[in-house]
């Protein structure tokens, strides 16, 4: 069996972190991101690289007026009401045209047009699984929401991409009962278990940050896996060129490279993903690391058969 080169993005702009930021002090990458996705797709068009974009719901709405019809029955009752996208309807501008943070229609547009990209979710609001008052019931009010939408356009949602990586057995017992049929997991081990904020403690995260720029946890390579919904699972998470680590991404860089190969001469799948927004500063030189990337992914391709796919399509 041929290794799979897996890609995934998590598109939400503004609505994916504005519990810890807002347009003042992260506006410049969700701007810059907008810049970046159409040359994302450019380099996948160019190279037959396939990919799932995992949308924020919220980003279809055309304008104002749709958001807010759009609003579920069931909303979460998280504990800490930061966590609710929901507190922040009143911010929100017109339509894309004056609120470029909060919408997209014709950035999907672009994705959507683009050969080889698979649309997929993000839930409707950046729904957290695991925060506390998070609950089932409000998770699957929050799906339904994001598959209405995305139907009123025409798109079937099959993949999800669970924000912050948070999920449990009952989330995917919803996703399967609604029509999902692909989840991206965590990398195995300690590190990267699905857990609340408040869990990723410093070791977590400092092991994983290890992990980015050496792979000392190994390359985190996949066999395909059944059940409903199937776990595609993440292999690494594509850092950004930016900050005071941005001497280390050719490390970082090689590590994934390192783990593509590895995937590819075992006939194993590799999961790469990231946020648009995190080539938002220093665009250039984020797009030129995936430049390099798609570049081995070429040299795989010709060498040992490795093929581009999407989440559904690794399932």
């Amino acid at each position: 069996m041929s290794g799979q080169f897996v890609i995934s993005l998590d598109f939400e702009l503004l609505w994916g972190v504005r519990d810890h930021a807002d347009r003042r002090s992260y506006g410049a990458n969700i701007l810059g991101a907008r810049t970046a996705i159409p040359q994302i797709l450019d380099q996948f068009a160019a190279n037959d690289v396939r990919a799932t974009w995992a949308i924020v719901g919220f980003l279809f709405c055309e304008n104002k007026e749709e958001l807010l019809d759009c609003v579920p029955e069931v909303l979460p009752a998280y504990t800490n009401a930061r966590f609710s996208n929901y507190g922040y309807f009143d911010e929100i501008g017109r339509d894309e045209r004056t609120d470029p943070y909060y919408f997209a229609p014709s950035l999907i547009d672009q994705i959507a047009q683009t050969p080889g990209q698979e649309i997929g979710t993000h839930t409707l609001s950046h729904f957290y699984c695991l925060e506390d008052g998070a609950t089932p019931e409000a998770f699957e009010a929050d799906l339904k929401g994001a598959l209405r939408l995305a139907s009123r356009r025409g798109i079937t949602l099959g993949s999800i991409v669970f924000p912050r990586n948070q999920f449990a057995a009952a989330h995917l017992d919803v996703c399967a009962r609604l029509g999902i049929s692909t989840y991206r997991g965590n990398p195995p081990g300690w590190a990267y278990h699905a857990a609340k904020g408040e869990e990723q403690t410093y070791p977590r995260r400092a092991l994983r940050l290890v992990d980015a720029y050496s792979g000392v946890l190994g390359a985190h390579s996949f066999a395909p896996a059944g059940g409903s919904p199937a776990n595609v699972p993440a292999s690494r998470f594509l850092r950004p060129c930016a900050g005071r680590l941005a001497r280390l991404h050719p490390l970082h860089i090689a590590t994934i490279k390192l783990g593509m190969t590895a995937a590819a001469r075992a006939g194993a799948g590799y999961h790469l993903w990231w946020h648009p927004h995190n080539f938002g500063r220093h665009v250039e030189a984020n797009l030129a690391g995936l430049q390099q990337i798609i570049a081995h992914f070429r040299s795989l391709r010709e060498a040992h058969g490795m093929t581009s796919l999407t989440m559904a399509g690794a399932a």
